[in-house]
């Protein structure tokens, strides 16, 4: 296959598994300026199509290779099914991600494997765990054998997905301020103008269904680029889009761009310019002399996933006295905060601290009290009391304050917010017991251990903001398959960054606690060090540094120190970094 052909047929490919998107398939090639060769790294998408008197087993072997493969609308694959069943058959519908073997009995071939994870409609990853059969359906069409009942979607290898396969980001506004990353999963092809039109279709599609209600997007509905791909000259991305921005302010135009740069930057894109019309389209700051190309600047930064000017510290509560530890690697006593909190006036149990730390809140009183008080001048206002059970607090970018504990008999959930207390009513605490809860960095997302019938299980739930809030959407995340390491018992979360969630978890009650680093769709899941001889009961994550902190039943801190725990303060009751 020529150097041509290849680039047209993979940006086919892409525009199928990106879903709804639609990219010729003939027509010019556009040169890229200032990049690599288009065909360096090139990825082999021919697939052999069915050889006549192949058996029903080299048949089924061949789709597989096809499905597994990247091709414009998948041609070769449909060679291997009957005639009726390529007219039904949809690949753009989803991806099934299997292991397994082909087992024969005459002219009957069947997968006898498991499903390992899928894909939906929207590209989103969801981690599966079950066993998957598969009869293909072997008949006779024309002489040759043909498969008549193909799942629907494509059959992908568990270990061509790995291969192939990657999670890119697209961005998405919460409450108005703030970019939330929603993951999707495209193939690990090498052609960055390729990549960066396929992401901005997928941006323009809009948001998952489940992250959807929790979201917005400063794109207009019914955008679309107005040209077949994005261009790239020297790192910098031309977006070409439909007359319907036309109309956006100029707030919403700097959140758009906000949006396209984050959902780009991470395939090597160093800049975007925006046209409408063949003509530049200005983003408010930028500079005419330049097309009005965007950078990641000052504009842009105050909407990072992560919060601008989060403290990089811990906040530990060490005989009863609230005290900041920066930098964290010092052992020494940190500085006590100002106000009672810091004079150990209450037995302190659990902390929050504000990204900027403004803020500190404590759980006090056995659990019975939650008191917040601003560190510059250490005045403390009780949020509740006469409650029990609460668990650690936590604050979002939006200066509130989240609580789970214990009233009237069930479990029940507060937020405090421009010094008004309201409790949210979930059917997500209706039907479990929360056990620990932490709120992402954009304040979008909530990861969640609940407890079902004496089972822990971790998920996410939105946060939907308007005139009140709400919590729902539950979304399981499967963190104890058989094809990856046992978190059968849960303890703590908390968050690693923007998209990866920290979790203290084990195999069963007598053995050690261990961090695991998860993605926040559970698709990959790795351990952080070896476990200690600790008994961990929390963990917590200073998201500039990513130092991670674990708490021992006895008072021991540690720190995560690259290649093993290292020992902090001693005589600790509850411990939070900024965030």
């Amino acid at each position: 296959m020529s150097c041509r052909r290849l680039v047209i047929a993979l940006f086919a490919a892409l525009a199928l598994l990106a879903g709804c998107v639609s990219v010729p398939t003939t027509g010019p090639v556009e040169k890229v300026e200032g990049q690599p060769p288009e065909c360096q790294n090139c990825l082999n998408v021919d697939v052999a199509p069915p050889t006549a008197g192949d058996d029903p087993k080299q048949i089924v072997q061949g789709f597989l290779r096809a499905t597994s493969n990247f091709q414009p609308n998948y041609a070769v694959a449909r060679q291997f099914l009957t005639k009726a069943a390529a007219e039904k058959w949809a690949p753009e519908s989803g991806v099934w991600i299997y292991s397994g073997s082909l087992q024969t009995a005459g002219n009957t071939v069947i997968l006898d494997g498991r499903l390992v994870g899928s894909l939906g409609h929207d590209r989103t990853y969801t981690a599966q765990d079950k066993q998957w059969r598969v009869n293909f359906g072997m008949v006779k069409e024309g002489g040759e054998w043909r498969v008549s009942t193909p799942p629907a979607g494509l059959m992908v290898a568990e270990f061509a997905f790995a291969s192939f396969y990657q999670p890119y980001n697209r961005y998405f506004i919460g409450n108005g301020s703030s970019l939330v990353p929603n993951p999707i999963y495209l193939p690990n092809l090498r052609n960055q103008a390729g990549i960066a039109s396929v992401l901005m279709r997928a941006l323009l599609n809009g948001p998952s269904d489940w992250l959807g209600p929790a979201v917005s997007s400063s794109i207009p509905a019914g955008t679309a680029l107005s040209v077949d791909a994005v261009t790239i000259t020297n790192g910098v991305a031309e977006v070409a889009l439909s007359d319907n921005v036309l109309a956006l302010n100029d707030g919403q135009r700097t959140l758009m761009a906000a949006q396209v740069l984050y959902t780009l930057m991470p395939i090597g894109i160093q800049g975007v310019t925006f046209t409408v019309g063949q003509r530049p389209y200005a983003i408010p700051g930028a500079d005419p002399n330049t097309s009005y190309e965007v950078t990641l600047d000052a504009n842009f930064q105050a909407f990072a996933p992560v919060p601008p000017g989060t403290v990089d510290a811990l906040y530990v509560a060490r005989n009863d006295q609230v005290q900041a530890i920066s930098p964290i690697a010092d052992r020494a006593d940190g500085a006590r905060v100002p106000g009672p909190l810091g004079r150990g006036r209450w037995p302190v149990t659990g902390l929050a601290v504000s990204p900027t730390a403004s803020d500190v809140a404590a759980v006090t009183n056995g659990g019975e009290a939650l008191r917040r008080a601003e560190t510059a001048g250490g005045s403390v206002r009780t949020v509740l009391s006469g409650v029990s059970g609460l668990l650690d607090p936590e604050f979002t970018r939006f200066a509130e304050l989240w609580a789970v504990g214990r009233s009237d008999g069930r479990q029940r959930l507060w937020v405090d917010r421009d010094g008004k207390v309201v409790e949210i009513d979930s059917l997500i605490l209706r039907r479990g017991v929360i056990r620990s809860f932490a709120i992402s960095p954009d304040g979008v997302r909530m990861a969640l251990i609940r407890e079902v019938n004496g089972r822990t299980e971790l998920g996410l739930a939105r946060i939907i903001r308007g005139e009140r809030i709400r919590l729902d959407g539950w979304l399981p995340l499967d963190v104890s398959r058989s094809t990856t390491p046992n978190l059968s018992l849960l303890r703590d979360v908390a968050w690693s960054d923007a998209t990866t969630l920290v979790v203290l978890a084990g195999a069963t009650s007598d053995a050690p606690m261990t961090v695991y680093r998860v993605s926040q769709d559970a698709s990959v899941i790795t351990a952080v060090g070896e476990p200690s001889s600790w008994d961990a009961v929390s963990v917590t994550v200073a998201l500039p540094s990513q130092t991670t902190v674990v708490l021992d039943r006895s008072g021991q801190s540690w720190r995560d120190g690259s290649t093993q725990w290292v020992t902090l303060l001693d005589r600790v009751s509850a411990v939070a970094t900024p965030g």
